[in-house]
């Protein structure tokens, strides 16, 4: 049933009357899934130094995104058969696990195998807080602890460095992964103490519940072959693996449609569904941010000469517009939250045509300013986008709902920066170091990604159609 219009609950609200505690370890789960995902990008240097494998520099952090989706995508099983008390505490205690294992790797194939176990468990924990939201959060609280959930990303993005910083500086990367894991030791012991060993929401449990070893099988397979087109040259076969990965993830989802024990919502895919929809436009604007962050960096650097000290902050200025953008907007409701569903998407992609229009000319003032816009654009958006999705879940779906609006943004991520990838060596990218061909592949890049971003626009008025009528087409639709 579609959530109410009515107004916005407090801030102080989702600490209050039971909720504290769920508020505070959601945001927990966070900021040790944030906080892994983006240390290790300071670390690896130090870590390739001491147990060696630069030919697998970034595998670590492929892996750890890899298992986090198909984690993601689990958490509607693993509740199924465990139950939300012990599906979050086993989903934290694998994560402390992972990360043990990480500190005490002797080289970097234990490194990269822990870190694979790792993400998985972290993206559980994250797909947990999501299925948390949905079940105890009423829909006038949601946009409230989505919004901090988005700060505490941000937060994390502005502190991950200086935490992997500071491990390296003494040469002790391990530490870096020592330091948490006794944290997520207690906060898998607070999940198991404090959580219902029941929702309200949940349908009858089903306690050996088969698993879906064949979707999950070919899901990660379709993301390893994702992941994969970051170390190929080739152009058609860095286009063939795209394809086949698009396949086995198409191939999961068509799986998926009518298993009693479903990974995702039965509507994933649909258009005319608010989950289907939603979903698409959270894919499209991860592929969007993801092709724009992850070639920002080379911009600012060979094209304008910036110094990496000042890299890393323009790098994260689309989070924290994101995070101004939610905060901003939170607390609409009625007209105003139509308002920013419909024009977040119209800021973000002009945000984005800025962004590639003063990409090449002198100055950061401006494109500082526009990955700002495209930031808060999407922040705007995505915070009712979310909780308007998770009120549309039917009876027995929430769980699934919930871990998809997870686990398909971080595919179309993955598959941003793929394709981005293929679009930027077309350009004439390779190896090249000079100036003007880095800025020709990036404008091609950001070029590109108009057409995900204008989609995202496109399906949004969709969305409202379908997810929020107006009284009048309500009325119609109801007689």
């Amino acid at each position: 049933m579609p959530e109410s219009d009515g107004a916005k609950g407090s801030w102080g609200e989702i600490f209050r009357g039971g909720l504290g505690f769920y508020s505070a370890l959601i945001i927990g789960g966070i900021a040790m899934n944030a906080t892994q995902m983006l240390v290790i990008a300071i670390i690896m240097p130090t870590i390739v130094a001491d147990i060696g494998g630069a030919a697998y520099y970034t595998w670590a952090a492929m892996l750890y995104t890899i298992g986090a989706i198909v984690g993601a995508s689990s958490t509607g099983v693993v509740w199924s058969r465990f139950g939300p008390r012990r599906g979050y505490a086993l989903g934290a205690a694998v994560f402390a696990f992972g990360t043990a294992a990480c500190a005490l790797a002797p080289d970097i194939g234990a490194l990269i195998a822990a870190r694979g176990v790792q993400g998985w468990a972290g993206g559980l924990v994250a797909g947990s807080g999501m299925a948390l939201i949905t079940s105890l959060f009423q829909a006038r609280l949601r946009t409230r602890i989505i919004a901090i959930s988005q700060g505490t990303f941000t937060a994390c993005h502005l502190s991950g460095p200086i935490v992997g910083g500071m491990f390296a500086a003494m040469h002790w990367w391990r530490g870096s992964f020592w330091a948490m894991a006794p944290l997520m030791l207690v906060f898998s012991w607070l999940a198991y103490s404090r959580i219902p060993d029941r929702l309200d929401t949940e349908r009858e449990r089903n306690r050996f519940p088969k698993l879906p070893l064949l979707r999950l099988v070919t899901l990660a397979t379709g993301v390893c072959l994702i992941a994969a087109t970051g170390t190929v040259t080739n152009a058609s076969l860095r286009v063939s693996l795209i394809v086949a990965a698009v396949g086995l993830v198409g191939l999961t989802f068509r799986l998926d449609r009518n298993a009693p024990n479903n990974l995702f919502p039965p509507n994933a895919l649909s258009l005319s569904a608010p989950i289907g929809l939603a979903l698409w436009i959270l894919a499209f604007h991860g592929m969007t941010q993801t092709s724009v962050s992850l070639f920002l960096p080379l911009l600012l650097q060979v094209v304008h000469g910036i110094s990496p000290l000042f890299i890393n902050f323009l790098s994260i200025t689309i989070s924290i517009g994101w995070s101004i953008g939610t905060f901003s907007v939170s607390g609409w409701s009625g007209t105003r939250e139509r308002l920013a569903l419909l024009c977040g998407p119209l800021i973000a992609l002009g945000g984005l045509v800025l962004l590639t229009s003063f990409a090449l000319l002198p100055g950061l003032m401006m494109l500082t300013w526009s990955a700002f816009m495209m930031g808060i654009g999407i922040g705007v958006y995505n915070v009712h986008l979310v909780s308007r999705a998770m009120g549309s879940a039917a009876a027995g779906e929430q769980r699934s709902t919930a871990s998809a609006l997870t686990s398909v943004r971080s595919l179309g991520t993955a598959f941003g920066a793929a394709i981005a990838g293929v679009v930027a060596n077309s350009a004439g990218l390779g190896d090249a170091t000079e100036p003007e061909a880095v800025g020709r592949a990036v404008t091609a890049v950001y070029l590109f990604c108009w057409i995900p971003f204008g989609l995202t626009a496109v399906f949004m008025f969709r969305f409202l159609r379908v997810a929020i009528p107006m009284p009048r087409q309500a009325e119609a639709t109801a007689e």
